[in-house]
Order: structure tokens, then sequence, then C-alpha cells
């Protein structure tokens, strides 16, 4: 765990280990808080106190028989030569609700700076956890859950993370708050308060309720996400199946559900201290009567019912922010869920650094199976030597992108290891090898920027005459250089606005700006027109026996420079050599894949 963790990964922590976790964790904010609720309880006592002498003046302005704390703020207003008037009294309650306020924003900025404290430690400490786990969590948790997590379920912790703060300001503010009317009149203010406890009991029956509604409003939103997602992913194939309305519909169904739920959970948040509200104020209002019936002093009378109308809503907040807090557990939960599979996944990295590639990277009788399916390989042996092409061709389905997610350290061997210059991978800083790896999926992922910033993606500290030769190694510099932005146009979500040959001769140029000791393209042809496929092999040429290069082929083409070619059927290599060799060989099943794609001489 980093320094920035916001909380301990528990499950099923209770409200307050978590409460207590964050008062451990940034204790300077919550005592700027608490120091601002002091003052500012302070301030409101005085400003409660402050009503009375000018009640006593607007029920008799001369005086004559004046409440005590009257009595003592006339001697001080005498002691200053102020003239007793209406405006003394008036500026004084005036002047003391205004420095009031000025501490309560002081005390909403603390709950503000909180909440977003504590929220950006849960967001570093999750991403922060994510990414030092395999693929495989990425792959197997979902997408609509993750970005659910990481948008909506953030957006509610960081909102009932100020509801925490709000509701530990508000407890200390409401017995500050009632400790004037206590010392005033004791026996209006305890049966205000307890009148007021009594018809809040039955609110607390709702909790039950918010917290299965706040489940179901969580993986409703996790469904909801992830198929919005998934349409916007598949616009194009939508669009050329002509199904827009189908694709309408399946987000719209999910809609409807999740807001039949949230529609529920969110009246019933709302409802609370919208019901308990007129009933704090019924329960002063029966103190206040029962006190007249006992000829109680008629200004400390008032003092006390603005104090409890004060006081009083505060109940009502803490019955809203306890449902609010309810509806959060669920989506801390889900977090919490999520870090708890990450960190199962979690990446051991090795100690020893890796400068550059000396003599190669070899996979010894490797296993290979992904969950709940049959072995992709059993004893897989293969080497991919130093400045050397190697191509690795197959059937669909026979495990060639799963070699490159092992030689990357995406996917671990069930069995066997892989070796980089004869020591084993997980010996070896994961991260440090990848900064020298270039890697090219099939589909080539290019950010909404500028192919400027994309290239500097790769290698930020890179100069403008490395970006363009890394452009002409690709062949990428000429259409670059005729966009109407050149170098600095915008390509889009995903590089839409360039074509298929085009996105991936700037994912090449990336590629090749790290300088990489190994280069590895994943079927990075296989969608091309031919023009686009000749210009990747040609660069792709120009680059061997200069650096170490992994190619998986589908078109055969691409690889007629290789040194040494695997050819892979359900995981197994039936046969390896070079180009020449397996393509002079007449019987050999590389010869037949060649005659399939007319390549053969």
């Amino acid at each position: 765990m980093t320094d920035s963790t916001a909380v301990k990964v528990k499950k099923n922590s209770s409200i307050f280990q978590i409460i207590s976790e964050f008062i451990f964790r940034y204790p300077k904010y919550f005592a700027l808080l608490f120091f601002l609720i002091l003052i500012e309880g302070f301030i409101t006592a005085i400003t409660i106190v402050s009503m009375i002498p000018l009640t006593d003046y607007l029920l008799d302005p001369a005086l004559a028989s004046p409440n005590k704390i009257t009595s003592f703020v006339v001697q001080i207003a005498t002691h200053f030569d102020l003239r007793i008037n209406f405006w003394v009294f008036g500026l004084l309650f005036v002047s003391l609700n205004i420095l009031t306020g000025v501490f309560k924003i002081g005390i909403k900025f603390a709950i503000l700076k909180i909440k977003y404290t504590v929220l950006r430690g849960l967001f570093d400490d999750a991403l922060g956890t994510f990414f030092n786990s395999r693929w495989e969590f990425f792959s197997g948790s979902g997408r609509g859950r993750l970005l659910n997590t990481l948008n909506k379920e953030m957006n509610t912790i960081g909102d009932t993370l100020g509801h925490i703060a709000t509701q530990l300001a508000q407890f200390f503010q409401f017995f500050i708050y009632l400790s004037v009317p206590f010392w005033l009149n004791a026996s209006m203010t305890m049966t205000a308060l307890i009148l007021a406890l009594s018809f809040g009991v039955p609110f607390l029956l709702i909790n039950r309720i918010s917290y299965k509604l706040g489940k179901l409003n969580t993986s409703t939103s996790n469904i909801l996400l992830g198929t919005l997602s998934e349409i916007l992913q598949s616009a194009r194939i939508i669009l050329g199946f002509g199904e827009q309305r189908q694709a309408k519909k399946q987000y719209l169904d999910a809609f409807d559900d999740h807001v039949d739920v949230t529609l529920k959970s969110q009246t019933l948040v709302t409802a609370v201290p919208a019901f308990f509200a007129p009933l704090g104020i019924l329960a002063a209002v029966i103190a206040l009567g029962m006190a007249l019936n006992r000829n109680e002093s008629l200004s400390e009378l008032v003092a006390v019912l603005w104090s409890l109308l004060t006081a009083l809503p505060i109940l009502a907040s803490l019955l809203h922010t306890n449902i609010s807090i309810n509806n959060f557990i669920p989506s801390y939960e889900q977090l919490v869920d999520l870090r708890i599979q990450a960190t199962k996944y979690k990446e051991v990295q090795g100690t020893k650094l890796f400068k550059q590639l000396d003599r190669g990277i070899a996979l010894k009788n490797v296993e290979f199976c992904y969950p709940n399916n049959k072995p992709v390989f059993t004893k897989l042996n293969l080497f991919i030597k130093k400045n050397q092409m190697t191509a690795i061709v197959g059937e669909s389905g026979s495990g060639k992108s799963t070699i490159t997610d092992l030689v990357l350290g995406l996917q671990s061997p069930t069995h066997g290891q892989i070796l980089i210059d004869d020591l084993p991978f997980n010996n070896w800083n994961q991260n440090s090898f990848r900064k020298k790896v270039g890697y090219i999926p099939q589909e080539p992922i290019l950010f909404y920027a500028s192919i400027r910033d994309n290239l500097l993606w790769s290698k930020s500290d890179a100069k403008e005459e490395d970006l363009w030769q890394a452009l002409k190694l690709s062949n990428a510099d000429y259409f670059v250089k005729n966009l109407s932005e050149g170098i600095d146009t915008i390509v889009g979500e995903r590089g839409v606005r360039l074509s298929g040959g085009q996105r991936q001769r700037i994912a090449l140029a990336r590629a090749l700006l790290r300088n990489p000791d190994l280069l590895i393209l994943d079927e990075a042809t296989s969608s091309l027109d031919t023009d686009s496929e000749l210009m990747i092999q040609k660069s792709i040429e120009g680059l061997s026996h200069s650096i170490t290069i992994l190619v998986v082929a589908h078109r055969l083409s691409t690889i007629s420079k290789a040194d040494k070619i695997y050819v892979l059927k359900l995981g197994e290599i039936l046969e390896e050599g070079s180009f020449e060799m397996l393509s002079n060989k007449h019987d050999s099943i590389f010869s037949g894949m060649l005659s399939k794609q007319n390549l053969k001489k």
C-alpha cells in the first residue's frame, strides 16, 4: 500500500472503522475542522444569548426589569459609552450572525478539503493497485464495473465523504447549540429533545431498505455504463448492420432498470429530512407551549426557541446523512472488492533493472491455460534471438498472440519459464524491460490527441528531430507532412480521423521513438490494404538486424525476411526454420500456407 492510501482494504468494514481511518490518515484536516466547529459553536452560543437583550428591549424599552444577561450587556455598553437603544442590541445580534456565517463558510471549506483530499487518495490507491496487477485483472473485471466504479461510484463515495465530514461537524454543533438552551431553560430543552428523538426513531428503521436500494443502484449502474461503453465501442458494426434501433433499445432498457431503482433511492434520501423537519419544529413548539404555562421569562424562551429551531434541523440532517451513508456503503464495498481482486493479481516485480538485450528471450517448457479453458500450450519451447526477426504463424486460435502476452509479462505461464538473457522473467524489474519494448497490437490504440502528443506519450523527452526520424522509419513522414495541421493534427477517438494504414504507421513510429531493444508486432498488418501492408513491411525490413523483432503474422508476405519462423497449430510448434527453408520444403505446412495466400513461387 502507498502512503496515499485513504483506507486499508478491508471487506465488511463498519462505517465507524472507515471514519476512524479517515481521521487517522488525515489528522490535520480534521483538526482544522474541529477547531472551526468549536469557534463557530462559541460564536453561535453568544449569538443566541444576544437575542435576550434585544427581546427585553422590544418588550420594554425602558428596561425596568431586565434579564440578568441584558443587565450584563448594558454594563458593557455603558463602559464603552454606548447609548442604549434598539440599534445597539440589533446590530450586536446581526454582527454575531455575520461572524457565524463566516465560520460556517470556513467549516464548509474544511469539509470540501477533506472530501477531495480523501477522494484523491482513494483514486491514487485504486489506480495504483489496478495498474500493479496483471492483465487478467482488467480482462476479467468487466469494463462496465470498472468504469462505473471509477466514475459514478467514486463520485458517490466522494459526496458521502463530504456528508460524513458534515455529520461529524453537525454532531459537535448539535451539542454546542444545545448547551446554551440547557443553561437557559433545561426543562424546555429536555422536553423538545426527547420529543424530537422519539419522532426520529421510526426513521432509523429505513436503513436496511436504503442499503438494499444502494446495492441495486450500484449493480444496475454497472450494467448501464457497461452497455453504453459496449455500444459506443461497437458503433461501426451497429451502423454497418443497420441495428441502431436495437442498440438504442438495449441502452434504454438498462437505463430504465437503473432509473427504477435510483428514483426510489434518491426519493428516500430526500423524504427523511422533509418529513422529520416539521416534526422537529413540532417538538420545539410543544416544549415552548409547556414552558409558557409555567410563566417562564419570555426573553429567555425566545432565545431557547431560536436555539432549538437551529439545533433540531441538525437531527434531520443527521438522519439524511445516515441514509446517504447506507447508499454509499455498496459503492465503497465495490471499490474494496475491486482492490482486493486486483491485489490477488498483483504483479511481482523483480529487482534487476533491464538495460539492453544481450542474447535473446527463451520460452522453456511453457504451459499456459486461461481460466476455465483447456491448456493453450503444453511444453512450448522457442527462442527469440537478438537482432533477428522471429515470426510466429499459424491458424486462428493456435496461441500466437498469447505468446506476445507471455513475452510482455501480461500473462504468466502456468508452468515453465520465460527467460530474458537466461534469467527468469520474474527476476527482472518488468517495467524496466517493457520500457525497452515497442509493442504494436493488431488494432492500434491512438489517444484523442495530436500526432505529436501520441508520439511523445511513448517518450516524453523526445526532441523534434527524434519525432520526425521515427515517422521516417515507419514511412509515415510523407503523409503527416501533407495533413492540414501536420504533426499537430488531432487524430480523433482511437485515431478514427486517420486510415487504418496511417494509424498503424503512427503506432509503429510511436514504438520506434523509444529506440526499443525488442519490437513486437502482433498481426499488425492483418487488416490493412496492400499498399499499407507494403509500407509496414518496408519499415520492418529496414529495421531487421538492427533491433530484435518478434512478428505474429497472418499475412506471410510480411515475414519474407524472417530469420526464424515457428509454425503453430493448437498450441504446438509443428515446424521451425527460415522463410527460405520452410517455403522450399514442398510438403511443409508453411509451404501449404503460402500456396493458400498465392505467395508460392
